[in-house]
């Protein structure tokens, strides 16, 4: 089980600048996010959205990008994958290599079967400990985000910050359980397959871009996460908390 204390958070505070309180900034840019969120909300396979790292950190700068993370149901993190990125381009908010400030940055995707992070975690992890603490959900469908704070807490115990969690809680502009019905099998089945040749056109490309960027720790890419963190700085942070 990891355990961090108050005295680790403000040591993890100071090696990133994060601040107690939002500066303009992030006020600003969680106003953007609110706003472009609605594009994609009606998505039936999405149970949240959260915002990460810098913003959710309260330690953005006019240069950051908004880091946006998406969990799905099983089988349907393509789809879901490939309509976020074509809407998000299509009315230009999407994160590019020219065009990195205030854009969303599509950097991961995951299903409920990896909610729990303890699948990639290090044996000490200070920094998915607090990455995690610091996560701001914005959409909450079906009580997800309980059920990733319990799946996460079988390894990391966060009773020290439950005033921390409570005030994320506040972020949630949009939470409900999911009226869609159950779907008949065969519907079902036409849907996976849809997500399955999303899958087919995405997955070269992905991976391509993953070769030419010679495979770099932390980046994960399976079909119930797809973590594109090129610089995952979780190793060093560790040695930092020996």
């Amino acid at each position: 089980m990891q355990k961090y204390s108050l005295k680790d958070k403000q040591k993890f505070d100071e090696l990133f600048w994060n601040k107690i309180e939002a500066s303009q900034i992030e006020i600003d840019y969680l106003e953007k996010t609110k706003k472009y969120i609605n594009y994609i909300k009606w998505i039936p396979w999405i149970k949240m959205v959260w915002i990460g790292n810098s913003l959710s950190m309260n330690s953005a700068n006019k240069e950051s990008d908004i880091d946006l993370l998406i969990v799905t149901d099983e089988k349907r993190m393509w789809i879901v994958r490939l309509i976020c990125t074509f809407i998000f381009q299509i009315i230009g908010v999407r994160k590019t290599d020219k065009h990195h400030a205030w854009r969303m940055c599509l950097s991961f995707f995951c299903t409920l079967k990896w909610l729990n992070f303890w699948q990639f975690s290090l044996k000490k992890d200070p920094y998915l400990y607090f990455w995690i603490l610091y996560f701001k959900p914005i959409l909450d469908f079906d009580k997800t985000y309980n059920l990733f704070l319990e799946k996460n807490q079988e390894w990391a115990d966060y009773s020290s910050f439950k005033n921390l969690i409570e005030n994320n809680r506040d972020s949630i502009i949009y939470s409900k359980t999911n009226s869609k019905g159950i779907l008949n099998s065969t519907l079902n089945k036409i849907i996976s397959l849809v997500d399955n040749l999303c899958k087919k056109l995405l997955l070269p490309k992905t991976l391509n871009s993953y070769e030419n960027i010679w495979k770099p720790f932390g980046v994960i890419i399976n079909d119930d996460m797809l973590k594109f963190h090129n610089w995952d700085i979780r190793k060093d942070i560790a040695q930092k908390f020996k």
